[in-house]
């Protein structure tokens, strides 16, 4: 008896660790591996690079993996760069600059030129002050009645945190603190 854990999930059994390793002709199997992958993308989107790993973490051949997500790819299902467009938006409207949006599509297996294309995008240049200054003045709301020196200081690497440059954080934030 398992405590704490179910034992089935929908009509599936679940493995503790993973399932059983797979089998050799399964492993080398194209339609497993597409079956898998198909799977995967049923809880979300994922680029090639993650496809590719989470089928490789769970034993199937390079070659299947490979036939898999290019099969995927020449039907739509996986494409980054639209993925990478649609993250970018999504982490823009919650107030992620163009290279904290960037680092992540890069860390999701994006090539760096397709992130960074989606990035600027989804957050040009010539709107990064007045959007730093939208996130400061959101966050600040939150900061409430600590002293001045602390709203500062936590504004400040807050939106650092979220991508924008020190020098353009730390500007924004003393304005809206009053600390000029």
């Amino acid at each position: 008896m398992t405590v704490g854990r179910r034992a089935t999930v929908g009509t599936r059994r679940v493995q503790p660790e993973g399932g059983a390793p797979l089998d050799g002709d399964r492993a080398a199997s194209a339609d497993a591996a597409h079956a898998a992958a198909l799977r995967l993308l049923t809880t979300r989107a994922r680029t090639r690079a993650e496809l590719a790993r989470r089928l490789g973490e769970r034993g199937f051949a390079a070659a299947a993996v490979a036939e898999a997500v290019a099969r995927l790819e020449r039907v739509g299902l996986v494409d980054d760069a639209v993925l990478s467009a649609d993250v970018a938006e999504s982490r823009a409207a919650r107030g992620l600059d163009a290279p904290a949006i960037a680092l992540e599509l890069r860390d999701r297996g994006v090539d760096p030129a397709v992130a960074e294309r989606a990035a600027q995008a989804a957050v040009p240049d010539e709107l990064r002050a007045e959007r730093c200054r939208q996130v400061a003045e959101s966050r600040l709301a939150q900061l409430g009645d600590l002293p001045p020196a602390a709203r500062l200081r936590r504004l400040a690497t807050y939106l650092a945190r979220r991508g924008y440059p020190a020098e353009l954080a730390e500007a924004v934030s003393r304005e809206l603190v009053g600390l000029d």
